[in-house]
């Protein structure tokens, strides 16, 4: 068993946005967990961790990037 993690919003018509590679899954069952996040306590998060590990040169930008590649969002 493989599990799969990524960051979705609730569209317009009640349904989950699904990256691609799930999207393609039609009739399959998913267990699924959803925990709401704040944007900018995951930024805040990353940016004082950053701050502790002492990358203090890292932008809001770069961890920005460092969170997308962390969970496959381009």
């Amino acid at each position: 068993m493989q599990a799969t993690k990524f960051i979705s919003k609730v569209l317009n018509d009640g349904h989950l946005l699904l990256p691609k590679e799930i999207s393609g899954n039609v009739g399959k069952m998913f267990e699924v967990f959803l925990v709401p996040i704040e944007e900018t306590n995951v930024y805040d998060y990353a940016e004082m961790m950053a701050k502790e590990k002492g990358f203090q040169t890292l932008s809001e930008k770069d961890i920005e990037t460092i969170i997308h590649r962390s969970r496959a969002i381009k």
